[in-house]
């Protein structure tokens, strides 16, 4: 992943999402907190109307009780105490004439009532005043009075009258009314109705039909929280004509003062759940069909003394109060957008600012990696250019370790050689004295026959003297070699280019070194001769550093055979060689190495030896040694009792030297 994609994904996630998952929850919980609120504004609004609509009706009702304290209607009692006697008054039709007169007056100041009637005991109308006019038509009854309305023959509606209670407007439907309006059309507003006293005795009844364009004109201008549509219907479960009759709906543009050809009700509205709402509480709220709006309702008594009611609902849509947040959660996803589209740019420069010196440093990293120096990396980060300063003291400390390394390492391996130079001093002293012993008995022999006199020296003499003189220079030579040898593996040389080595050589000089430690252990070596007289096998190395190897090897080889048991005790090498590597073996015949041990064999200073008898370093060394050639060496338990040290080493042909030059 690119840093630029790295930066702006975890900026994304650290600021950007965490911001707006809290904005969209904030804006989530404010909306319920806000529905809760509208839920409680909106039942208190239907509360204020219901409270309205009582004040309204209150008037209405104190106003038919003054109507019924008025001079003309006063003046109109001893006509109904005549007609409840059966009798027709002597002023009947003046004081209906008068009557008459006041109430059109009336009503035209008070245009809220529709009907005035006066109504004798039985119910019947004697006076009968609609829309500012008298009626005009008149029936014939039994009594010796007209009266306005159909005679009303039913004594029931009679005693229903006379129970009404005479300090209040009772509202109740009138026969007339009914009659009037006919059976297609529905009455929305009950007739108010209030008994009329002469001599404190019950003689007739004031009827008002209200209109109801006072509650219109009041619901017109009530407050719609919210945009909500009201609805207003009435529950009469004495009625099941009008029990859930719909008298005012915004919807269908319905209102009180209208008549109502069809009763429409609330069972019907979205599959009655409003009404199933309305049957488990008298208030609340409930959702449509659609889920798309709400229903928040309450009940309401709107007549004294009367079981009936209504129930005032407004249907808010949802969207109300929701579209303002929803507004607000695409501002905040617009806002996430911009500030993704921002934290983007920003990252793309901020991983310039941090990847460019990162490349440099990498590149350093890699160029030191091949040997070459690290350069300074200039960065105005301070942390980047912190790091590219540890960077470069890194580098100084492992220039600085690696040579105290490499020093060490030279006095460790001249300290092995010396060590090993201990171990063959006795060999080496006695390989050395077997040419000094012949070199002085040669020269013995050329001093003998320099001492005859020139006469006795003959041909056979002079032949003599060459012979000794030829075998003393051999001599000589074969002890120089020796010394040579001794002091070309003890001597410090200076690390040298690999070269190519013939195997065969460098086994056979170096078991020259160890010949005498394998003579006085009284071990054989086997194998060199053969390998001599085989193919030849050519690697690429340092031949110092390989004997090196080797002898360390070798001491160890046969350290172990001389604790051996077996007689004749042997060493045996072995070479097998393919194209492209070749594969040296050296078995001995000793105890072998201890399973428990055989982990630690290469570690450093571990030596299973007494103590004087050995560093530890030997094979570290000589394992050390081999893989710097790029090479393999292990250790193993033989079959049949010994250890087999097997050293792979590539063969001459390509070849990287420690500068990183190549040679075959």
């Amino acid at each position: 992943m690119k840093l630029k994609s790295y930066i702006f994904r975890w900026v994304t996630l650290a600021t950007l999402l965490p911001a707006t998952a809290l904005g969209l929850f904030a804006s989530y919980y404010v909306q319920n907190l806000y529905h809760e609120d509208a839920k409680k504004n909106i039942l208190r609004s239907l509360e204020n109307i219901s409270g309205e609509i009582t004040r309204t009706l209150q008037t209405e009702q104190k106003l038919i009780l003054k109507l019924r304290e008025s001079r003309a209607i006063k003046q109109f009692l001893p006509v109904l105490k005549a007609a409840k006697q059966a009798k027709r008054h002597p002023q009947y039709d003046s004081k209906l004439f008068t009557l008459s007169q006041f109430l059109q007056q009336y009503q035209s100041v008070i245009s809220m009532f529709d009907t005035f009637r006066i109504l004798d005991m039985r119910g019947n109308t004697l006076l009968k005043v609609r829309s500012g006019h008298e009626s005009i038509t008149s029936y014939e009854g039994f009594d010796p009075y007209p009266i306005m309305d159909k005679e009303i023959i039913m004594p029931e509606h009679s005693k229903h009258l006379s129970e009404l209670p005479a300090s209040n407007v009772s509202f109740m439907e009138l026969p007339q009314t009914r009659d009037e309006m006919g059976t297609e059309n529905n009455i929305v507003i009950p007739d108010g109705i209030v008994p009329l006293l002469y001599n404190d005795q019950r003689v007739g009844y004031l009827a008002v039909t209200i209109s109801g364009t006072n509650i219109d004109q009041l619901l017109e201008l009530a407050a719609r929280l919210y945009n909500g549509q009201l609805l207003i219907a009435e529950i009469d479960e004495e009625n099941g004509e009008r029990n859930g009759q719909i008298l005012y709906d915004d919807k269908t543009l319905l209102r009180f003062a209208h008549l109502k050809s069809t009763i429409e009700n609330i069972q019907t509205i979205e599959n009655g759940q409003l009404w199933d709402a309305f049957l488990e509480s008298p208030f609340g709220l409930v959702a449509n069909n659609n889920d798309k709006s709400h229903y928040y309702y309450i009940e309401y008594f709107p007549y004294p003394d009367s079981l009936t009611s209504w129930i005032i609902a407004s249907e808010v849509y949802d969207e109300a109060y929701t579209k303002p947040f929803e507004r607000i959660r695409a501002g905040i996803w617009v806002l996430a957008s911009i500030a993704a589209f921002s934290s983007l740019f920003l990252a793309h420069f901020a991983s310039r600012a941090i990847s460019t010196p990162i490349m440099h440093l990498a590149k350093n990293l890699k160029s030191y990696a091949d040997g070459n120096k690290p350069e300074p990396v200039k960065s105005a980060i301070d942390e980047m250019q912190q790091l590219s300063e540890s960077f470069i003291y890194m580098a100084q400390k492992l220039e600085q370790e690696q040579q105290e390394r490499q020093k060490a390492e030279k006095m460790m391996l001249q300290s092995a050689k010396l060590a090993s130079l201990g171990q063959m001093a006795a060999g080496i002293g006695h390989e050395i004295n077997n040419p000094l012993n012949n070199i002085r008995s040669l020269s013995r022999l050329i001093k003998r026959d320099l001492g005859n006199s020139e006469a006795d020296q003959s041909e056979k003499y002079l032949s003599n003297m060459r012979e000794d003189i030829t075998s003393l220079d051999e001599e000589v030579i074969r002890a120089s070699e020796i010394v040579q040898g001794v002091l070309s593996f003890a001597r410090q040389i200076p690390e040298k280019e690999f070269t190519s080595i013939n195997m065969a050589d460098l086994l056979k000089n170096t078991e020259a070194l160890v010949k005498q430690e394998a003579r006085r252990a009284q071990v054989e070596l086997h194998g060199v001769a053969a390998i001599e007289a085989g193919e030849s096998v050519m690697i690429t190395g340092d031949p110092g550093k390989l004997q090196q190897a080797l002898v360390n090897v070798l001491l160890n080889a046969i350290q172990a055979s001389a604790d051996s048991e077996c007689i004749p005790r042997r060493i045996e090498l072995t070479i097998n060689a393919d194209k492209q590597a070749m594969l040296l073996r050296i078995r001995d015949y000793g105890p072998g190495i201890d399973e428990a041990v055989i982990g630690k064999i290469f570690d450093p200073f571990f030596t299973t030896k007494n103590v004087g008898k050995g560093t530890g370093l030997g094979l570290s060394i000589a394992l050390g040694i081999i893989q710097n050639h790029q090479g393999e060496l292990s250790i193993e338990n033989a079959v049949g009792g010994g250890a087999i040290v097997s050293i792979r080493l590539r063969r001459a042909a390509f070849r990287k030297s420690r500068s990183g030059r190549a040679y075959t």
